[in-house]
């Protein structure tokens, strides 16, 4: 009787033993498939590339670039707020005329170096500069 037992036992010690060595190597496939996801999207994110798209899109007066909406918000499409942070940072302070709403300045004037946040204020529309706002809300 007790042979009768030893190998339903057996297997369900093996077939227990198995079932955890699975589970722990899906753990670790799980893990390390996070990691690399997680260094693919940061990676892949270039913060000067946004940031210069930004300000090639804004330099030049609101008359001359009627596309300076749709290039600001395909630009930012998909960008996290730590990545809009990191923008902020490659984008830093730039020369910005508010009067004129571009780069170039009068003889009389004084150029002033402005944040990202001032060029998005002045370049685009109130309610497209609330709906960035909204989008990152720690930022602007």
């Amino acid at each position: 009787m007790e042979s009768s037992k030893i190998i339903p036992v057996t297997i369900g010690i093996a077939g227990l033993g198995i079932m955890l060595l699975a589970v722990s190597e899906f753990s670790k496939n799980k893990k390390a498939g996070a990691y690399l996801d997680a260094g693919t999207t940061d990676s892949s994110f270039n913060a000067k590339e946004v940031a210069t798209m930004l300000y090639s899109a804004m330099k030049e007066a609101n008359f001359t670039n009627t596309e300076k909406r749709k290039t600001i918000f395909t630009a930012l499409t998909g960008v996290t707020q730590a990545q809009f942070s990191k923008v902020i940072t490659a984008f830093g302070n730039r020369y910005y005329n508010t009067l004129t709403g571009n780069t170039y300045f009068a003889l009389w004037q004084t150029p002033t170096k402005h944040p990202l946040k001032v060029w998005l204020k002045e370049e685009l529309s109130l309610e497209d500069y609330q709906l960035l706002k909204s989008n990152y809300p720690k930022q602007l």
